[in-house]
């Protein structure tokens, strides 16, 4: 992901309301005081994660998606502050576990739906890949119309390996009921994590 994006490809197909809530909402998470075009500007430091209110695997966030789903291309976006940097992926989806988003458009329903995943520079071995399959958990933004990334798990391979920090730090706490699955056994662990019961004998959003 370190392709810059021709600045004319960044409102392809959006519109101006649409880009300038993406853009407000990136800017108002944003760690740096400063456009990112400054010397010394957007460090970020690591930290340590404090899952007690929320200890399930998969977080419990507003207006969640569950799905796998594999990387088909991005774009990068610097909002006009230059404040954040933010990348916009687009997802070929396959299965649905879950669809509270509330968007009016279920997730199995829409191939190619963007998700919008902030700083992309960080820590690339723990970063999503282009042409890689995942299970994906993330979050709709009704204000922008986009889905915000939360956790990952690649499973290109056949294999469930955490890929994102939050999802690793499970894994190294020995707290992990997903990662080291076969994607055959994604089903039951998540309709187990989800619902609390074995899944439907035709999962939901099967493609």
């Amino acid at each position: 992901m370190l392709t810059p994006t021709p600045y004319l490809d960044w409102n392809k197909d959006v519109s101006p309301s649409i880009r300038a809530e993406r853009n407000r909402s990136w800017d108002e998470s944003s760690m740096s005081p400063v456009p990112l075009t400054q010397p010394g500007s957007g460090r970020v430091t690591g930290g340590s994660y404090d899952i007690s209110w929320d200890p399930n695997e998969i977080q419990n966030i507003p207006n969640r998606a569950v799905l796998t789903a594999t990387f088909v291309g991005y774009r990068s976006v610097l909002t006009p502050s230059e404040r954040s940097l933010y990348s916009e992926i687009t997802l070929r989806v396959e299965e649905v576990f879950q669809d509270r988003t509330v968007s009016g458009h279920p997730v199995a329903l829409h191939d190619g739906q963007v998700f919008s995943i902030k700083n992309p520079m960080a820590r690339p071995n723990l970063f999503i890949q282009p042409g890689h399959k995942y299970l994906f958990v993330a979050g709709y933004e009704a204000a922008g119309d986009f889905y915000r990334y939360a956790d990952s798990w690649d499973i290109s391979d056949g294999t469930v390996r955490a890929s994102s920090p939050r999802a690793l730090y499970f894994v190294q706490e020995g707290r992990s009921s997903l990662n080291s699955l076969s994607v055959g056994q994604l089903s039951q662990a998540l309709s187990k994590e989800l619902y609390g019961k074995a899944p439907d004998v035709n999962p939901r959003g099967k493609m």
